[in-house]
């Protein structure tokens, strides 16, 4: 499904409706429903699986030790996973494999995943190693001691308490992984599933109906794939740039992810107005005729049994793309990679400087591929289209308590609005946003997530912790957000006269990612409840957005 030749090509805009302008070429859409998901040695690939020193430590002592734990009991984690409540727990799914399929995933990974296994193991050394012997001493004579495959690519620091950690050199450490990358590809579904299991706990062993491309993150013929969903391409030309010219992989079976129809065309957006689409989750687009900025992208796919936009209802060209933390629910390493061509500029908030817990955004973004990506520091701004700018501000909340400074609340201007995602944010310190509301003024619209439970702050950062926190401890500290009162603060206190409620994980197609199941008697709905009923009461429009939400703003001058 796209030419040959140099991989930066781009597609033949005249044949439409599969039809070609070179005679005796019938060429294809990528089918609407099509799942293209990034795998790193069979496990879904999220944001903390790109950069090395994260994915090396999640594949060491996340994945290994459960497809080993599985192994020896595989009834055990059948009779979790029966209870639905243990839905996103540490137990494996093989996702339609067996357990001796099980078993060669954990022998490929041994042979084939041995750098980055090493790197995880030389990480938990160097740590040790300063455990035990940095105790406020100048450190100079502990760097020939460094374990070899990470001397050159860390710095020996202390804080200013006296406590020694590992800061990376990241562009070192990506440079280093180059080699690494084999373990990189991408599985084409022929559908989205509904019954997917919990990504940490389920690899996406090879099956007949998915189409496996050995092809890693940053390689531009992916380009050439995604663009086909709104372009048609010859199907049997781009099988073989991708999968090689392979008797198994014949025409007729590559082309039932083809279609001979396109995409409907999108809604032209009127004069004089700026338009919300809401995509699911955290993913809002606005937009106005001048400019379009596309927040938190996890768009999901036709043909899933819901009314809802997906990546069809994109524009053409994206202006920009914001990104307000790396959890794998805003930052979907899946829906990056499609959009990665139709994209002008990547915003991300900038990172701490090289500690475990807090990887650089942007270089993730660039080891995607992407090559414009704006690092923002707190209440920095930048352009965006004609007239449109994003400025990032500081907040607190969900993450535990870590030291994450690469986290961000985006407040966009678009067509004379100021809209500001509160994603995760939480109200903890009123001082923090009285400070922030004096710098930025008012603004129209508040979007809020009201995740007031959340996760033990070692469900996602377990492996990169250098020892286990005490269970009380990890139990209290918890990845949430705001709850009804926090939000109502936060909302008065930036004047807003609209509020929108999202980024739960409501949506079926996210459960797969967040864990995230909810009924009418959970805490979090009940806490939306109470602030639409706050807000309205104060004069606030406020809505819980599920699945679909459109709105259309007059713009401002």
């Amino acid at each position: 499904m796209s030419p040959t030749g140099n991989p930066h090509s781009t597609h033949n805009p005249h044949g439409t409706n599969g039809t070609s302008g070179t005679a005796g070429v019938v060429k294809r859409y990528l089918r609407p429903s099509v799942v293209p998901q990034p795998l790193l040695h069979r496990w879904y690939a999220w944001c903390h699986l790109v950069p090395p020193q994260t994915a090396a430590l999640n594949l060491n002592y996340r994945y290994l030790p459960m497809l080993r734990s599985y192994l020896r009991a595989p009834q055990v984690h059948a009779s979790a996973l029966a209870n639905p409540a243990r839905y996103g727990g540490p137990f494996l799914s093989p996702y339609g494999g067996t357990p001796e399929d099980v078993r060669e995933l954990l022998a490929a990974t041994e042979r084939d995943a041995t750098g980055l296994l090493r790197l995880a193991e030389d990480i938990r050394a160097a740590q040790l190693l300063l455990a035990e012997e940095a105790d406020g001493r100048p450190m100079e004579s502990l760097y020939a001691r460094v374990p070899e495959g990470l001397r050159g690519l860390v710095e020996l620091v202390y804080d200013t308490a006296d406590r020694p950690r590992l800061r990376f050199f990241e562009a070192l450490a990506y440079r280093a992984a180059e080699a690494w990358q084999a373990g990189q590809s991408v599985c084409l579904l022929p559908r989205p599933d509904a019954e997917q299991p919990f990504t940490f706990g389920s690899p996406v062993l090879a099956h007949p109906s998915r189409v496996d491309l050995p092809v890693p993150f940053a390689d531009p013929r992916l380009d050439d794939l995604y663009a086909a969903a709104r372009v048609p391409a010859d199907p049997v030309e781009l099988a073989e740039r991708l999968l090689g010219p392979d008797p198994a992989e014949a025409p007729p079976r590559r082309s039932r992810r083809c279609s001979p129809t396109g995409r409907p065309p999108r809604t032209p957006r009127r004069r004089g107005t700026v338009r919300m689409r809401y995509f699911g989750h955290a993913t809002v687009l606005l937009e106005s005729p001048a400019a379009s900025v596309l927040l938190d992208p996890l768009p999901h796919y036709a043909g899933d049994g819901h009314d809802h936009f997906t990546f069809a209802d994109l524009p053409e060209r994206l202006d920009a793309v914001v990104l307000s933390h790396l959890h794998c629910d805003h930052v979907s390493v899946e829906a990056l990679l499609q959009l990665r061509h139709r994209v002008d500029t990547v915003v991300v908030p900038r990172a701490g400087g090289g500690s475990l817990e807090d990887p650089s955004p942007k270089l993730l973004l660039r080891a995607l591929g992407f090559r414009r990506v704006v690092e923002l520091g707190e209440l920095e701004s930048a352009g965006i289209g004609d007239g449109a700018a994003v400025t990032l501000l500081p907040f607190l909340g969900e993450h535990g308590d870590l030291d994450i400074r690469a986290k961000a609340v985006p407040l966009v201007e678009i067509g004379g609005r100021r809209v500001l995602f509160a994603t995760d944010a939480v109200d903890t310190e009123p001082e923090v946003y009285r400070r922030v509301r004096e710098t930025t003024g008012p603004v129209d619209t508040v979007f809020i997530g009201l995740e007031c439970v959340g996760a033990p702050m070692s469900w996602l950062y377990g492996p990169l912790l250098e020892r286990p926190t005490e269970r009380e401890h990890d139990q209290a500290r918890r990845l949430k957000g705001c709850d009804a009162e926090m939000a109502e603060r936060l909302v008065r206190r930036f004047g807003a006269t609209e509020v929108f409620m999202y980024a739960l994980g409501l949506e079926p197609w996210v459960r797969h990612l967040t864990g995230s199941s909810y009924d009418p008697d959970s805490e979090q709905i009940r806490q939306t409840g109470l602030l639409e009923e706050r807000c309205r009461a104060a004069g606030i429009a406020a809505e819980l957005l599920y699945v679909k939400a459109e709105r259309t703003w007059r713009a401002r001058a």
